[in-house]
């Protein structure tokens, strides 16, 4: 049998002709689901993370990820409500503005949900995985935890 390169890439897109219209097939029957206003969804590999988290630590992991997302999402419109402002784009800013009020009272809200269980538990994992990755960075960056305790070091601040 020939393995040369020519044989190894007509093989692949063989497999990968043969996938197309499975892929097609698929794609047609989610179309409907997916463009659908009504259909909230994250990746498969995210809903598995999420889905161990939760069977780990409970309902806390919802909420927590919930409030995570929710203050990335403002911080983005933080920035871009700047921008409107810098460019003097009044009527932008001011939707920009009602977005962010929305999303910061979202927050709030959430953060105001009891959990059934699980937060102490969350808390002391994260701490651990948190710490972990902040000393991996730390030699990564052949910082001391000083910087990054003083403050010392933005990079690591946006890296939590």
């Amino acid at each position: 049998m020939d393995f040369s390169f020519d044989s190894v890439g007509k093989f692949l897109r063989e497999v990968q002709g043969a996938k197309a219209q499975q892929r097609e097939a698929i794609s047609e029957h989610l179309e409907p689901f997916l463009e659908d206003p009504a259909t909230f969804m994250v990746s498969p590999s995210m809903c598995e993370t999420i889905n161990d988290l939760v069977d780990a630590y409970g309902d806390e992991v919802l909420k927590q990820v919930g409030i995570v997302a929710l203050g990335k999402w403002a911080t983005m419109h933080r920035e871009i409500l700047e921008e409107h402002i810098a460019n003097e784009n009044t009527a932008e800013g001011l939707f920009t503005m009602r977005d962010l009020a929305t999303i910061t009272n979202c927050i709030r809200l959430l953060s105001e949900v009891g959990s059934f269980g699980g937060e102490d538990d969350y808390r002391q994992a994260m701490n651990k995985e948190i710490n972990q990755a902040v000393l991996e960075k730390l030699e990564e960056t052949g910082r001391s935890p000083e910087d990054f305790i003083n403050g010392g070091d933005d990079e690591l601040r946006k890296f939590l």
